[in-house]
């Protein structure tokens, strides 16, 4: 079964979750690294915690799971990345929270950036929604900078929100505006 193109990218597409994926989102929800960054590697999930997870958002109306899929080429097939999530998502006040997570062998090559800009374009122009925020743990300034770049910005911290391995980091608040968005984006073409 191939993926559902709900959103096409340059290099990536968005799709829905394949039930043949779920060893694959389990090994990065339960990979310690990716987990740290979300404040969440004492979390574990097997298969089951995993399809249940996903069914919830699948059947949630204030929530969106995605797959992010590298388009196939040549020399490669179709393949899951990462995941990007939306979820309290109102549709009365048009805002959400936005979650993004990439396979650590896709990371610092773009696709973290064209994988938000994907997920903000679904958010904004074609939910409607004005306001979308994400939080980061301070001491992930890869991901912050490249929010920044986007066009995110920071809104607030929540001090001390975060006691990793007998530290302690803040959870930093961003968000971005729909007009800031388009704007960006007929600035870019």
């Amino acid at each position: 079964m191939s993926y559902v193109n709900k959103l096409n990218g340059n290099r990536i597409f968005l799709s829905l979750p394949q039930e043949k994926d779920l060893n694959l989102y389990n090994e990065w929800l339960n990979d310690f690294e990716i987990n740290l960054t979300f404040g969440r590697s004492h979390i574990t999930f097997n298969k089951d915690q995993q399809a249940k997870y996903i069914e919830d958002y699948n059947l949630s109306l204030d929530k969106l799971f995605f797959v992010i899929v590298k388009k196939l080429n040549q020399t490669e097939e179709e393949k899951a990345i990462g995941i990007g999530l939306m979820y309290d998502i109102d549709f009365i006040h048009g805002k959400t929270t936005f979650g993004l997570l990439l396979d650590k062998s896709y990371q610092d090559q773009g696709y973290g950036k064209e994988s938000s800009n994907l997920l903000l374009e679904y958010a904004f122009n074609i939910l409607n929604l004005n306001n979308v925020m994400l939080y980061a743990i301070d001491f992930n300034q890869k991901a912050i900078e490249m929010y920044k770049n986007i066009g995110f910005k920071i809104i607030g911290k929540r001090r001390e929100a975060y006691p990793i391995n007998n530290e302690v980091y803040d959870e930093v608040y961003m968000d971005i505006l729909k007009t800031e968005f388009n704007d960006r984006k007929i600035k870019s073409i």
